[in-house]
């Protein structure tokens, strides 16, 4: 279930907190609504309807991600041809409200 249907009530439970962290990529599929977001969307434009900024730290097990620029793209592409599902990739990325 992606998080921007999270009930009303953890909604409100988690707006009384400074920064909320995800972790984990099941998770982090979760944050982006298990969509397949061009990998160059800006995380935060992705991630504006947390109700707090929100931290997501994740290692690509998937083939599903944002924020990475296309130069970061060639460069884990030209490394590891499987960068996206070998779980030695990974990223740190906030969004959310007041950011």
């Amino acid at each position: 279930t992606p998080f921007w249907d999270m009930p009303v009530n953890i909604q409100r439970k988690l707006s009384e907190s400074c920064l909320v962290f995800v972790k984990g990529d099941a998770n982090y599929r979760r944050l982006l609504g298990e969509r397949d977001w061009q990998l160059d969307t800006p995380a935060k434009d992705i991630l504006s309807y947390w109700p707090v900024p929100v931290c997501a730290l994740r290692t690509f097990k998937a083939e599903i991600g944002c924020g990475i620029s296309k130069d970061s793209q060639q460069y884990a592409s030209s490394s590891d041809k499987k960068w996206q599902v070998s779980g030695r990739w990974g990223v740190i990325q906030f969004g959310g409200k007041n950011l």
